[in-house]
């Protein structure tokens, strides 16, 4: 009697730690799917803090020595050689960043110079502002501003990404106060992924 008692406590054992193996095992396979897939939240706020930046802050309120007040396109012209060269740059300090973008693209119709000085204009307003596994894409109406021209690596690493996050808002200004010269409405939208 005491050896058949014996079979079972053993049967009973050995199922026992199979089952908890199969549990083991099953929650760890839970556990480690939820670790991949990609978190959206953080690319959401990135992204939606890239467009409020653009949209909130005026050009007089930055300091950057490129784009802010008394900086390199702080001047009626180009200079000679340089992007634009000849041409009126930033002339009006109340302008948000963002009605900045939307003046050169604007511009960008009469002379592709603009294209080049936008995509310049973001990415030194956005340097070192994203951290390193993240990529971004600012678009103007259905036209990639920046980068102008991504590399493979660039648009493969977006196509892998599982989420894109974008942020979007309408731009419109004076071309010139003076004479009353609009332009807008552009749909302007800042796309944000995680570099996986």
């Amino acid at each position: 009697m005491k050896k058949r008692l014996n079979k079972k406590a053993y049967f009973f054992l050995i199922d026992s730690i199979l089952a908890l193996g199969v549990l083991a095992v099953g929650a760890f396979l839970i556990f480690t799917s939820y670790l991949s897939v990609p978190s959206k939240e953080e690319p959401e706020i990135l992204s939606d803090n890239v467009m409020d930046f653009f949209a909130n802050n005026k050009i007089k309120d930055i300091n950057n020595p490129y784009a802010g007040l008394g900086g390199t396109l702080w001047q009626t012209e180009g200079q000679p050689g340089g992007i634009c060269e000849g041409e009126e740059l930033i002339a009006n300090a109340e302008t948000t960043l963002l009605q900045q973008i939307g003046e050169f693209y604007e511009k960008s119709s009469g002379n592709i110079c603009y294209l080049e000085l936008a995509e310049k204009f973001i990415a030194e307003l956005t340097q070192n502002s994203l951290p390193p596994q993240y990529l971004s894409e600012f678009w103007v109406n259905d036209t990639l501003l920046y980068p102008q021209n991504p590399t493979q690596e660039h648009i493969d690493l977006k196509n892998a990404s599982g989420i894109l996050i974008p942020s979007k808002k309408i731009v419109y200004g004076f071309l010139n106060q003076e004479t009353g010269d609009l332009f807008g409405p552009y749909e302007t939208e800042v796309i944000v992924w995680q570099n996986t």
